[in-house]
């Protein structure tokens, strides 16, 4: 949107692709950004490892070929996710991620176990997303992964001040989740048990987290990045209703409400997922819904073409949709 945009500092936050690679096929352009995105936090902590941007940079240039071949016939990609009898995004960015690690040829990574229940006698403690082997060291990791997407409230760096568009989920909740209770499932008796059962040593606890942080659209991003951001995290603005007519009205903008399934990577200009619409059009179209929850849009441009994306907030918005 350079050069259309009223406010500097919501260009800042104009849509970006993490890979900017143009696979043809969605379920490719979804399986090259869960690699090569930059993860949203990158904590400085040596009980357990984040992976980071250097290590998804690496992951997706070692798979760039494989990619190439996966776009030319996306078949077994296709055929493993529709095997999934969960088909929301949270499963869907899992189901990705346990396609490259078994693939054969990967050069970092070998599949050890996925989806692994931990049982105390009938009663179920948890499941293990990932046992890996790291190829090059030979080290076996336990790796427990989400994709999130959260709406900074509040400015001041702290976690909690990043919640998600329903308000049923916040960034610091989900953190010490992975942390204390995730990722400490197979140091439990039971996880124990697991692991002699399998005839495997206790793994390095490895998190990885993705996703995209949305930020107000009048402000400076820098001054409510979490403290712990990673310093490439993909990064998008949110506004309320009345604040976005007033900021797109006149511009040459069309507008899409975008389904969750389409979160992950840009929408390519063959894709129709609704009908395009002006700004007050589609403000319209949230009042009549009557929906309390932040919705995620995107902007085309007069080539249909995805130029910016980011939610739009109900009147109250967060305090009355608590």
């Amino acid at each position: 949107m350079t050069g259309t945009t009223k406010s500097p500092r919501h260009d800042e936050l104009h849509w970006q692709p993490s890979c900017p690679q143009l696979w043809q096929q969605a379920e490719v352009r979804d399986l090259a950004w869960v690699l090569g995105s930059p993860p949203l936090l990158a904590p400085a902590e040596t009980r357990l490892q984040w992976l980071d941007e250097a290590w998804s940079a690496n992951a997706l240039a070692a798979s760039h070929e494989w990619l190439q071949r996966l776009d030319a016939d996306p078949s077994p990609l296709l055929a493993a996710l529709a095997a999934r009898k969960d088909h929301r995004l949270g499963s869907h960015f899992e189901g990705l991620l346990a396609f490259w690690l078994a693939w054969p040829e990967n050069p970092l990574c070998r599949l050890v176990g996925h989806a692994l229940p931990v049982r105390d006698g009938n009663r179920t403690l948890g499941e293990i997303d990932f046992l890996v082997e790291d190829r090059r060291s030979g080290e076996l990791q336990h790796w427990e992964v989400a994709v999130k997407f959260y709406l900074g409230i509040r400015r001041g760096g702290a976690l909690s001040a990043w919640v998600g568009p329903g308000l049923r989920d916040r960034l610091d909740i989900k953190v010490e989740h992975l942390r204390q209770r995730q990722l400490t499932l197979l140091r439990t008796p039971a996880g124990r048990t697991l692991l002699r059962d399998l005839g495997l040593p206790l793994p390095k606890p490895v998190c990885l987290l993705k996703g995209r942080l949305f930020y107000p659209a009048s402000t400076h991003w820098q001054e409510w990045a979490p403290a712990s951001a990673g310093p490439a995290h993909p990064k998008g603005w949110w506004m309320p209703q009345a604040d976005f007519v007033q900021h797109h009205e006149g511009l040459p903008l069309r507008w899409i409400r975008l389904p969750k399934q389409n979160w992950l990577t840009r929408v390519t200009p063959d894709v129709r997922i609704g009908d395009d619409l002006s700004a007050p059009e589609l403000i319209e179209t949230l009042v009549r819904a009557a929906d309390n929850r932040a919705v995620a849009v995107i902007g085309l441009d007069p080539d249909h073409n995805e130029v910016t994306r980011g939610f739009v907030t109900p009147p109250g918005w967060p305090q009355d949709s608590t």
